[in-house]
């Protein structure tokens, strides 16, 4: 598609990968939403790109059919998710709580669902639309103490072929992405130490980059899933 034509929404759009992939959509002529829990920072990434914000938390079902109904109506025929919100949790079998397991899965996983089933609602409406899930590396292979996390991605990538199947008659692409790590404030917010800018290892633009390239393929064809990685990290 035509990125000037983009109407997108993305969630966790206020830093990281979601910020970048809407600061890419907007200088090419399209027009976003950016949806995050955190209202301040939400609006200054807002203002700093050129997008609409609207504050949600993924995991509130409720809000997210609100959020999704405000899409909508601020965007010219909604055509684009990019289901971004995630964050991480990281500890070894034997220290993982059951509350801490759940709670990854309320966000990263049901999140992603509510938020893809009710645009889906839409694209199929309208017979159109794009819908590109953020996993992760680990959502192909686990690590140790990355149980929570890593279920919840690997339960991303079940959806979205799930989803691939039942929206390919409606005309709905369904693609995702699997980043390695990314320099971005995913470790501080997942309690890790700050880490050093390391100019070996990917940023946020990379993975911007490689989004706008799945969705400006023409709507005849598509991307399945792509996975991104450092060629040589230091």
């Amino acid at each position: 598609m035509d990125l000037s034509k983009v109407q997108a929404l993305v969630t966790g759009g206020s830093s990281g990968i979601g910020k970048a992939t809407a600061k890419a959509i907007t200088e090419a002529g399209g027009d976003v939403v950016i949806a995050a829990r955190n209202k301040a920072r939400l609006n200054e990434a807002a203002e700093e790109i050129g997008a609409t914000p609207l504050q949600c938390d993924v995991g509130d079902e409720e809000a997210v059919v609100d959020l999704i109904e405000k899409t909508i109506n601020v965007l010219d025929g909604y055509n684009v998710l990019i289901n971004n919100a995630g964050y991480g949790t990281f500890s070894k079998l034997v220290d993982l709580s059951a509350s801490d397991f759940a709670e990854q899965l309320r966000t990263n996983t049901i999140g992603a669902m509510v938020v893809g089933r009710e645009s889906a609602k839409y694209f199929i409406n309208q017979d159109y639309g794009n819908i590109i899930n953020v996993s992760s590396t680990a959502g192909k292979k686990g690590f140790e103490g990355g149980t929570a996390y890593v279920a919840s991605k690997f339960a991303l990538g079940g959806m979205t072929e799930c989803w691939r199947s039942e929206l390919r008659p409606h005309n709905i692409r369904v693609m995702q992405i699997n980043p390695s790590e990314v320099q971005t404030s995913f470790p501080e917010n997942a309690g890790m130490e700050e880490r050093a800018f390391n100019e070996t290892k990917l940023v946020a633009d990379d993975i911007a980059q490689t989004i706008c390239s799945m969705l400006s393929l023409p709507d005849r064809g598509f991307i399945p899933e792509t996975s991104v990685w450092a060629t040589n990290p230091q």
